[in-house]
């Protein structure tokens, strides 16, 4: 039988190809901005989750909005640079 440590880390790294290659796909599609602003949001959800699934620290929305917003600032400044 497989620990559930092990089955843990599998399923998360399948989480992680699912967000790679939708990351990829934004990239391509829309540009920097986005893609920059997606990751830094999928990173804080997915830390948060994995903060909740271990019972580790206190897992709250707040800390992902908070990991997010560089990413959200860094395609507004990229945006505005374009302009």
């Amino acid at each position: 039988m497989i620990p559930k440590d092990k089955l843990l880390h599998l399923g998360l790294g399948v989480v992680w190809l699912f967000a790679a290659a939708t990351s990829y796909w934004v990239l391509l599609m829309w540009g920097v901005g986005p893609f920059l602003a997606y990751h830094t949001t999928v990173f804080g959800l997915l830390y948060e989750a994995n903060q909740a699934i271990r019972k580790e620290g206190q897992p709250e929305l707040l800390d992902a909005v908070a990991t997010a917003a560089p990413g959200w600032v860094a395609w507004g400044v990229i945006e505005a640079l374009n302009r």
